[in-house]
């Protein structure tokens, strides 16, 4: 588009058409779409920016519609005073001999620079105010624009104006924040981000690339780290309501904005700590406090032998199932700031990497045309990977073994840059890990600058590493020492997740992440199986229990028998508990009690005479875990709530401190709200929330009419899943919805099934804290037998399916179902 715009210098002293009074002075700035100029106006005294457009940039809608006319009205629509709003549109300034045909834009003209030009001025100088003041003018505004069903689609630094305040102006704040452009994007540029949250979140990240972290006060790390790892990690790119309730609602994120003064003083002089054993349940929250991940790590984690095996891992689970924690725990960055590195204690060198720099690098990402941009995504990684391990094997080496990793450094440094095929600078201390890795940063940011052009055919790529510069490096660099030579490098790769980081991305990715190799091994998590590729660019499938191991957590939590899951959710509970001074329960036992006298066939007899049973104890919790323990935590946290809190518990003399009536009822809301989250995560929670509570009154009804004949004394009929008869192929729009179930962990795909033909086939089971809502009981005995075309039905016309299904009496066996015995 940039290649459509005429020469500025022609515009330069001439009058705007229509607007005799107006003459173009000064160019100001060249985008993609048009320039912007500074206008003025003898006869008012005022000047104006004008931006000037070539036709030929404006999107054209369906039958011809021109969908600017209306778009570029959208900032006048808002009473918010960031909003730069247009005062007219000139709809034809052509010139045929010169080329040219824009449309005008006329608006306010804002002393000051854009933010991309004030970035560039302040590199590492941008505060920590600075980016407060900007995220509550931009929260402050969203507000409005969701109640006026407003969105402004090209929310780039170019496009936010910092106008400088006068000295004289004792009221106004330092720096104020105009938003331009307003919808302009809509009929013009290719964004790199659709949605306003997203594109607010990238600028948020480039504004705290640039504060010097270090040189803060305490006050100000505490508000960075709240806005890196809250605002930036969850609040502004998180879409999943279930797990973050206030993701992208302006109103609770300013309001949380406001509160960050008050949050720090709350800690002020005594650090990060928990105030109630249920603050902090994501990790992200944690941030860079190493202390306080390491008391509230739980090494009874299930799964944990398959994460730390010599293997490509796979880790996939219902989300809040640990798998940030457990990534963080292992990496050595942590374990040197925990003091748990000694050399005997350490049998592999982990490096923990999560996603989102690389979601905010390769946005909406797809295969390029460019043969030559292929490896960009590989360059970026590559980059990226061996310059955390390179920091981290420094510092552990020097902590250990000083002399003998001085003795043999620059060696290693030098068998790095031949690898890596760059000369070193001709500058001391070239032949030091330190270098090498500052080199690698720089490496980061060109890829993503490469890739940001990767379209332009007329600019160059230039040459990108290829998949096997990675395991060299780390293979030289252990090999480099004797102290380390027998350690692999682990790579904990987390949030690697589509949509985010896309299908093609990961196909991308894939051809390093699943090559295998003695000395490199990746562990990469992902909230659910179809939010991972298996596959590569070049057409490979990687296949598991080969390239690497699957594990899914929610099938780990949900068959275990051993009572193991028990006694990672009573350590999970005692750690909380005891990291809480004085806190007047010292276990999960004293909270909520004992109930190990359940009995499931007993169970589903009381819900056939009165209709529900009361859930309560620890063992509930346990059942009701699908490896999802920060719903566990939250869940005990609404029980202590409901029963007056911390103050009411130390009052209580009874024990289980929370009543089993208490913690049944939310037990029951605690899922409902689950439902009610899930309809605005995605486009189809609705249909995923019918599905659901389609599935849970048939399955209630079987067991309210129907007996089981896999067990002496015909108990009632107990399923909480679904076992297809065969092999599922589903169409489109199924498959879709099938797809959000699983990424939603509304049911868990279980492929150790099979079917009573003998075929192999996934069951679905129901996620373990909706059995109560559906009044089901926990066993996993029964299934609801479905021929694929009832699954069908399920997915796409749930209340057929309800109707066809579901009992009303002891009647014969239904249409599709298989008899009894």
């Amino acid at each position: 588009m940039r290649g459509n715009l005429p020469k500025a210098d022609w515009f330069l002293n001439k009058a705007l058409p229509s607007r005799t009074d107006i003459v173009i002075r000064k160019l100001i700035k060249s985008g993609n779409d048009g320039h912007v100029f500074k206008g003025h106006s003898d006869l008012l005294v005022r000047d104006w920016a004008c931006k000037v457009i070539p036709r030929t940039n404006l999107v054209i809608g369906d039958a011809g519609r021109e969908v600017w006319r209306s778009e570029v009205l959208k900032a006048n629509s808002l009473t918010n005073t960031a909003v730069v709003k247009f005062e007219q549109q000139i709809e034809n300034w052509k010139d045929e001999e010169a080329g040219v045909d824009c449309v005008v834009l006329v608006s306010e003209f804002v002393e000051g620079c854009d933010l991309k030009d004030f970035i560039a001025k302040n590199k590492g100088r941008v505060t920590v105010s600075f980016i407060t003041s900007f995220l509550s003018t931009m929260l402050n505004l969203f507000i409005e624009m969701k109640v006026r069903g407003v969105t402004h689609g090209d929310l780039h630094a170019g496009n936010i104006l910092v106008q400088d305040r006068p000295a004289y102006d004792r009221l106004s704040p330092r720096h104020v924040f105009r938003v331009t452009d307003f919808g302009v994007a809509e009929a013009t540029s290719d964004r790199r981000f659709k949605d306003d949250f997203d594109q607010l979140a990238d600028l948020l990240r480039q504004l705290l690339e640039q504060v010097a972290y270090t040189a803060g006060s305490l006050k100000e790390k505490f508000v960075f780290n709240v806005l890196n790892d809250r605002f930036l990690a969850r609040y502004l790119t998180e879409r999943d309501t279930t797990r973050e309730p206030v993701a992208r609602q302006p109103e609770a994120l300013f309001q949380q904005l406001q509160e960050l003064e008050a949050e720090f003083d709350k800690y002020a002089g005594e650090g990060i700590r928990l105030l109630t054993p249920f603050d902090f349940l994501n990790c992200e929250q944690i941030g860079d406090d190493e202390t306080l991940l390491k008391s509230l790590y739980s090494d009874r984690f299930l799964g944990l032998d398959d994460i730390r095996s010599r293997n490509n891992v796979v880790v996939t689970g219902p989300r809040g199932c640990g798998k940030s924690t457990v990534f963080k725990s292992l990496s050595l960055h942590h374990k040197t700031q925990v003091h748990e590195d000694a050399p005997a204690e350490i049998n592999f060198f982990g490096v923990y990497y999560r996603c989102l720099d690389l979601y905010f690098a390769f946005p909406r990402y797809v295969i390029p045309d460019r043969p030559e941009a292929l490896d960009i995504p590989v360059h970026f990684v590559t980059a990226t990977l061996l310059a955390g391990f390179c920091e981290v094997f420094e510092r552990w080496a020097l902590r250990h073994f000083q002399e003998e990793y001085r003795a043999f450094e620059a060696k290693a440094a030098i068998k790095l840059w031949g690898i890596l095929g760059i000369e070193p600078p001709k500058e001391p201390g070239i032949e030091t890990l330190r270098s090498v890795a500052a080199e690698l940063q720089k490496q980061r940011r060109k890829a993503a600058d490469r890739q940001q052009r990767a379209k332009d055919v007329k600019r160059g790529i230039g040459r990108c590493w290829g998949v096997d510069i990675l395991q060299r490096a780390c293979e030289t660099l252990v090999k480099s020492f004797a102290f380390s030579n027998s350690r692999p490098v682990y790579f904990f790769i987390d949030d690697y997740s589509a949509p985010k980081v896309t299908k093609a991305l990961q196909s991308s990715l894939n051809r390093i992440f699943m090559q295998r190799n003695p000395h490199c091994f990746f562990k990469l998590s992902t909230e659910s199986p179809v939010s991972f590729s298996s596959g590569d660019i070049d057409g490979k499938e990687y296949v598991e229990t080969r390239e690497f191991i699957l594990l899914n957590l929610g099938l780990v939590y949900l068959h275990d028998e051993s009572e193991k899951k028990l006694a990672f959710i009573e350590d999970v509970f005692r750690r909380r508990l005891s990291a809480v001074e004085k806190y007047p329960a010292k276990d999960i036992t004293e909270l909520v009690g004992s109930n190990a006298s359940q009995n499931w066939n007993e169970d589903a007899r009381e819900i056939r005479r009165v209709s529900r049973i009361t859930v309560w104890g620890k063992e509930s919790l346990s059942n009701l875990c699908s490896g999802d323990v920060h719903y566990v935590i939250n869940l005990v946290a609404s029980m202590v709530n409901a029963t007056g809190g911390e103050a009411q518990l130390r009052q209580s003399e009874s024990l289980p401190k929370v009543s089993p009536s208490v913690q049944d009822k939310c037990i029951r809301e605690e899922a409902g709200e689950f439902l009610r989250n899930l309809k605005g995560s995605c486009e189809h929670g609705d249909k995923l929330i019918a599905i659901a509570s389609a599935f849970g009154i048939v399955a209630n009804s079987y067991l309210r009419w129907r007996n089981s004949a896999n067990d002496t004394g015909e108990p009632p009929w107990q399923a909480c899943r679904i076992e297809p008869h065969e092999a599922l192929s589903l169409t489109g729009p199924a498959q879709i919805l099938y797809d959000e179930l699983l990424r939603y962990s509304v049911f868990i795909e279980d492929y150790r099934g099979k079917s009573r033909r003998g075929k192999t086939v996934p069951r679905l089971c129901l996620r373990r804290f909706l059995v109560p809502y559906f009044n089901l009981t926990f066993s996993n005995r029964d299934s609801i037998p479905l021929e694929p075309r009832d699954f069908e039905l399920l997915l796409t016309a749930p209340d057929q399916f309800e109707a066809k299904f579901r009992r009303k009496g002891p009647d014969e066996p239904r249409e599709g179902e298989l008899p009894l015995g």
